[in-house]
């Protein structure tokens, strides 16, 4: 019976292993908006977003950035870039869409997280941050975790508005 608890975790991972995409793999179209979409009901995924700007309940407010949206969104790609385990895997640069995958560091079950920046008043811009899990019902805080930290490395390069 001592093997069934390994077996059973050793199929978990397997399946957390097969679940991503490739770069470039979803179409512009297809890449959801944090502005539009509906949160899950589930412990398993965080909104931040700007007072009124998101349909969902956020958990968290995003910052005001006195930079033009532009020069957000390329703060964001930095950002992911520098993500051990995120690869980005989707872009409507109409829209300042970015979308991302991310896996937990342990067990590398697979989390989507979708970002759009978007404008502010005097030319600044602010952004909607939604991250999620793609398997399971919690994540011990992990999606807010992410967003949290993401949004840290995005405050050290470009300075919010207080």
């Amino acid at each position: 019976m001592r093997a069934r608890p390994c077996l059973v975790l050793l199929l978990v991972g397997l399946l957390a292993a097969c679940g991503g995409l490739e770069p470039g793999s979803v179409r512009p179209a297809d890449m959801p908006d944090p502005t539009t979409l509906a949160r899950t009901g589930r412990p398993n995924d965080w909104l931040i977003c700007p007072p009124s700007a998101c349909r969902a309940e956020a958990g968290a407010m995003a910052p005001a950035y006195a930079v033009p949206p532009a020069a957000l969104l390329a703060a964001w790609r930095t950002v992911l870039a520098a993500q051990p385990r995120a690869t980005p895997i989707g872009e409507d640069p109409s829209r300042l869409l970015l979308l991302a995958q991310d896996r937990t560091p342990v067990m590398r079950f697979v989390d989507t997280v979708a970002i759009r920046v978007l404008p502010a008043g005097e030319g600044g811009s602010t952004f909607a941050a939604y991250s999620r899990s793609e398997l399971g019902y919690g994540d011990l805080g992990t999606n807010r975790r992410r967003l949290e930290s993401w949004v840290a490395a995005l405050d050290r390069q470009v300075t919010p508005l207080r």
